[in-house]
């Protein structure tokens, strides 16, 4: 399936509103454990940084989509180190199963980020 400019935007978008309210719950827990707290903030942030990839994707794309990269792969390294923090309460198939679906998420996000900015370079670079 070809991603479009507007179905990755769409994404971002979505991910980060549903990023805020899942984030919003934990840092609701965040009385009961301080590790929440930090875990509720990283994920905000992360949101954020979605929410703005989304509002900014085509200017991103074409001037500086490393900086859509940079964001995917420190996600990627959060989602593994929350894996690593979760074998304390031993291993379990569903989040080793969970781990591989995320990254391979964000593998595809890669691939279309690196495409659709090839594709959006070139066709702003094409006369008119």
């Amino acid at each position: 399936m070809k991603e479009s400019v507007g179905s990755l935007k769409a994404y971002f978008i979505v991910v980060s509103v549903l990023g805020v309210i899942g984030s919003l719950g934990i840092l609701g827990a965040s009385q009961v454990n301080p590790l929440f707290l930090v875990i509720g903030l990283i994920e905000l942030g992360f949101s954020v940084a979605y929410l703005y990839i989304g509002i900014t994707l085509r200017k991103l794309l074409v001037k500086s989509p490393k900086v859509i990269d940079n964001i995917l792969f420190a996600s990627m390294a959060y989602h593994v180190i929350i894996f690593l923090l979760s074998l304390s309460n031993g291993l379990q198939i569903v989040l080793v199963i969970r781990l591989a679906i995320v990254l391979l998420l964000f593998w595809y996000l890669l691939i279309n980020v690196k495409r659709l900015s090839q594709e959006v370079k070139s066709n702003s670079a094409a006369p008119e």
